[in-house]
């Protein structure tokens, strides 16, 4: 009797912990979401909130245990959520409970775009992507960009191919990207990438995000290869000075422009000096530049012999600019000065030619035409690389082919293009010349980040094979109260040249009447000033900006320099009116950091629109009119057009035309 009470107590009690079990449809895993409060910590609700539900409300039961839980039913896939608790959201779902995650069971965290973060589950395996297709159709077919990103979800970890394409499906970029929770509750982010072509390494990166008591800490450690070093690497300090001529006009204005400026002649100037020269200081990256002289306006023609002289001393050397005059170069030393560089030599055959071999003679050989010989290379060019001293160095190629064999006669044209495409330059005599800088056979940079409520810190170094320095520190305030109401956001940056830049940020700066709020915002740069009051009004908000300049001479203001300026008004989400105008089209475009304008363009009228589209999401689009005293009807020179539209819930299309017979069409598939 006792046995089969015992036997009908062990099946009840089976019986029951199926019953409470969680079962779900096929397809779909129950997952447990559980929140344990502090000691001492007084709970009256917890509900869950997420992706999952549309954000809704979820309400989690209290356990015997104290904990707050419940089990869902989700099909695989990554989910985004927050704890509700006791009728407030937790700020930061990695630190919001003590310093420490708000559920130890998360698998990451993402930024909720109000200052906080997210926390992340991912649920079984699921592999997923995106395509983001793109092709000029007018005037030639010619591929704009072919990403293919596969992302595998297993474990808590996703796994992220990115590959890039070319035309004809070329093997342009092949990356890879792992992202978890590791030591518990750190997140981890780490990604590699690779040259397919060329079956070489690139950029290396490790990101960690630790908990630690409220602070958002965030340590990143990049490394690139040879070959594929980033721009605003190891800058160093370079001077340009020009001293006017005896029997020179009066000089009014300098500027210099060359290959680090895009060879703008304004984007650079020089200031007058008490002792009437004229300088600019600017911090390169390491390596050769050609550059010219801009004086009142004019280029100079030939930089050897102006008025009689050089009009830079400090050149390190001249080549022909191609229009019949001549450029000035300088090599710019590293930090890390370094006996010798591969330096590599390549030639491509042209058509018809057939090469039995190349010599490469110059001044670092004694002009032997057999003392340094090319291979053949499997892309069908000829090349050879030789270790050099940093300097500069004049060479020829002496080719035999079934065109016979001799000397190359003019370097910087044979037979339709460069013999060598590489070259710094060409001097008299057709010698081609090449200017060698201190090899950097790799590069790393290491960035530092802390968030502590609305304060930030972004403190970066970097490594150019010489050990670790200072590469610039920034710093953020957002949502600083002031008095009456004013709300403020800055943002302090600096650089091992010194002061960057201050961005000043005020919202509710005045209210005149009926709901209406103006702002304002001020950015004060080396290079530029930007003002832009702005104003809001239920449904509507606009704001007028202003760049330019100040003009001192010494600690005294001159004037004020006036680049241009944008006025923009939204009406709603997507529905806007923007106009910009440059009086400084070089400036401008510096300051946005991009080629807005061609030709004598100097005007920009831009009209948004959007709308519900069938199948969810919105449609947008963007009409651009480009206005200059070449243009036709009302000055119109060109006219772009860019629509996006949704055709299902996970496939949008993409197309954009001009008024002068250029187009492109394209498509965004998840899937």
């Amino acid at each position: 009797m006792r046995r089969a009470l015992v036997a009908v107590a062990l099946i009840l009690g089976v019986l029951s912990l199926v019953g409470f079990a969680k079962t779900c449809p096929p397809g779909q895993y129950a997952v447990t979401f559980r929140y344990v409060p502090l000691p001492g910590e007084v709970v009256h609700s917890v509900s869950l909130r997420g992706t999952f539900n549309n954000w809704g409300e979820w309400p989690m039961e209290r356990e015997p245990d104290g904990s707050w839980a419940i089990t869902v039913c989700l099909a695989p896939g990554e989910y985004q959520y927050k704890f509700y608790i006791n009728g407030q959201w937790p700020r930061d779902m990695a630190t919001a409970r003590g310093g420490g995650p708000v559920d130890p069971e998360a698998h990451g965290y993402v930024d909720d775009g109000f200052g906080g973060r997210n926390a992340i589950r991912r649920v079984g395996t699921s592999i997923s992507g995106l395509w983001d297709f793109k092709i000029r159709v007018l005037p030639s077919p010619l591929v704009d960009h072919n990403n293919l990103n596969l992302t595998l979800t297993y474990g808590g970890y996703t796994l992220t191919s990115l590959t890039k394409f070319g035309w004809g499906g070329a093997f342009n970029e092949q990356g890879f990207e792992l992202s978890g929770l590791v030591l518990g509750s750190t997140e981890l982010k780490a990604g590699m990438y690779f040259d397919p072509q060329a079956v070489k390494y690139k950029h290396t990166f490790v990101e960690l995000r630790p908990p630690l008591f409220g602070l958002d800490l965030t340590a990143k450690a990049e490394h690139w290869a040879i070959g594929y070093l980033p721009v605003s690497r190891c800058p160093v300090a370079v001077t340009f000075t020009y001293a006017p001529r005896d029997g020179e006009p009066t000089v009014y204005s300098v500027h210099v422009a060359g290959e680090f400026n895009s060879w703008s002649p304004t984007a650079t100037p020089m200031t007058r000096n008490p002792d009437g020269t004229w300088s600019v200081t600017l911090y390169l990256d390491p390596g050769p530049y050609k550059y010219k002289y801009v004086i009142n306006g004019n280029w100079v023609p030939d930089m050897r012999d102006w008025y009689g002289a050089p009009a830079d001393p400090e050149a390190d050397g001249y080549v022909h600019d191609g229009f019949g005059g001549w450029n000035a170069y300088r090599l710019i030393r590293g930090t890390c000065r370094t006996e010798r560089t591969p330096v590599t030599f390549r030639y491509y055959p042209r058509p018809g030619q057939t090469i039995n071999w190349i010599g490469v003679p110059g001044t670092f050989n004694g002009w032997n035409p057999s003392a340094h010989l090319m291979t053949l290379q499997p892309d069908g060019s000829w090349a050879v690389t030789i270790e050099l001293p940093p300097g500069i160095y004049e060479y020829k190629y002496y080719i035999d082919d079934n065109w016979g064999t001799g000397w190359v006669p003019y370097m910087c044209w044979f037979a339709g293009s460069p013999a060598d495409p590489d070259a710094t330059g060409c001097v008299d005599g057709g010698n081609a010349v090449r200017v060698v800088g201190d090899y950097l056979p790799s590069y790393m940079r290491y960035t530092l980040s802390a968030k502590f409520g609305n304060l930030e810190g972004i403190l970066r170094f970097e490594d150019c094979c010489c050990g670790g320095m200072f590469k610039d520190l920034t710093l953020k305030a957002t949502n600083l109260s002031l008095c009456c109401g004013i709300t403020c956001n800055a943002e302090l940056s600096f650089t091992k040249a010194g002061f960057q830049h201050l961005k000043l940020s005020f919202d509710n700066l005045f209210s005149p009447c009926c709901g209406i709020f103006l702002g304002l915002d001020v950015e004060f740069g080396t290079t530029f000033k930007k003002v832009s009051p702005r104003f809001s009004w239920p449904g509507i908000s606009g704001c007028f900006t202003v760049y330019g300049n100040a003009v001192t001479s010494g600690f005294s203001l001159q004037g004020i320099e006036i680049y241009g300026w944008k006025l923009r008004c939204d009406i709603g989400n997507c529905q806007y009116l923007e106009v910009l105008t440059a009086l400084n089209v070089a400036k401008i475009e510096e300051i946005f950091q991009a080629d807005i304008f061609q030709g004598d363009e100097y005007e920009m009228v831009k009209l948004g629109f959007c709308g519900p589209a069938c199948c969810g999401g919105n449609w947008t689009l963007t009409v651009t009119a480009f206005f200059g005293p070449s243009g036709g009807f009302l000055d119109i020179t060109r006219i772009w057009v860019d629509t996006w539209v949704p055709i299902f819930s996970n496939l949008t299309l993409v197309a954009n035309f001009s008024s002068f017979g250029e187009g492109y069409v394209g498509f965004e598939f998840k899937f």
